[in-house]
């Protein structure tokens, strides 16, 4: 497959990532490219390790790299143009489904506590016939779940509702708002704004009972097979991330206003509540969270129905953190 064209940045980090960089307190730090596909709160926890030290702390310079959308993050992972990504949902899947070698590797939320918006006329899931949906791109985490979601309620994209590619999170909320598509699905901060703005509330994701997988590391066999004590850093310090994500509120919150591009108090404060309402403190992918996206993409790839979901997850790192006493030790501190 082509890959999309995603900018100049990436190509140039492309050529330095494993490269050592200057000593920085006596510690020689290895580089590595992260990407991420939205300026969310619950990816923001990537951000506010990479601020706080936590990645030099294990040896690691991160250049964090936004390229908008899980599917094209993801090819560009696959490519081999940036080796990690931080990311939850269907794509990582999706690729393993098609014969890629991606694999999540951590999660430090699996469950799905999205919700899903509409404008304020629309006040049934039945009144969305017609009407258009907003999604980050075809192909993305919300897109394959809304459509599941919708056709469990009767309503099938294509003859029943559009799918219309709008783009990142607060892309889609200032269409919602202008009226430009009918509804979408909004994780903190963008969906506390939704409410802030009036919008409909139609779905309640968390009240489902869904495992999702969220806020994850993932790579593929590839790179973990060649570059294990460097994932192995990753993870620790992903591991350490949990804690003090939870442990320094204002600074997250600083950090959190950045990312997500909101600065609204009233915002982000209950969107930080929220996101360690459902963080795990041992970040293992939940099968349940892969089971569900399997679901979800059976819509449109058949052999996701006899994929064994195994294929792509390797707990080994997480596993082997957890039997030393590493994440232990991390939370007794």
């Amino acid at each position: 497959m082509s890959l999309p064209r995603i900018g100049p940045l990436i190509f140039l980090c492309a050529a330095v990532w494993m490269t050592p960089s200057a000593q920085v307190s006596a510690q020689k730090l290895e580089k590595l490219i992260v990407g991420y596909p939205a300026p969310v709160a619950s990816l923001g926890i990537i951000e506010v390790m990479r601020k706080g030290g936590l990645f030099k702390k294990n040896g690691l310079d991160i250049d964090l790299v936004y390229i908008q959308g899980s599917p094209i993050l993801t090819a560009a992972m696959m490519s081999g143009q940036v080796p990690l990504s931080f990311l939850g949902g269907a794509a990582i899947v999706a690729s393993a489904v098609g014969g890629a070698d991606t694999v999540y590797l951590a999660c430090g939320i699996n469950t799905l506590y999205w919700r899903f918006f509409s404008t304020p006329e629309i006040k049934t899931i039945a009144d969305l016939k017609g009407k258009k949906l907003g999604v980050t791109t075809i192909g993305s985490q919300e897109d394959s779940v809304v459509r599941f979601l919708l056709k469990e309620r009767g309503l099938e994209a294509g003859r029943d509702f559009a799918v219309v590619a709008v783009g990142g999170a607060p892309t889609r909320l200032a269409a919602l708002s202008k009226g430009i598509v009918h509804a979408s699905t909004f994780i903190p901060p963008q969906d506390i704004a939704a409410e802030k703005l009036g919008l409909r509330e139609l779905i309640d994701m968390s009240k489902l009972g869904l495992y999702n997988p969220g806020s994850c590391f993932a790579s593929t066999k590839t790179f973990v097979k060649s570059h294990r004590d460097t994932v192995m850093r990753v993870m620790k310090t992903f591991v350490e991330g949990l804690r003090f994500y939870r442990e320094n509120r204002e600074f997250v919150l600083k950090v959190t206003a950045d990312f997500a591009q909101n600065r609204d108090p009233d915002v982000l404060r209950p969107t930080y509540e929220v996101v360690t309402r459902f963080q795990d403190r041992v970040p293992y992918v939940n099968m349940k969270g892969i089971e569900f996206m399997l679901k979800t993409l059976e819509l449109r790839d058949p052999r996701a129905k006899t994929f064994d979901p195994a294929n792509v997850v390797d707990s080994s790192f997480i596993l082997e953190l957890e039997k030393s006493g590493f994440i232990d030790a991390v939370w007794k501190k």
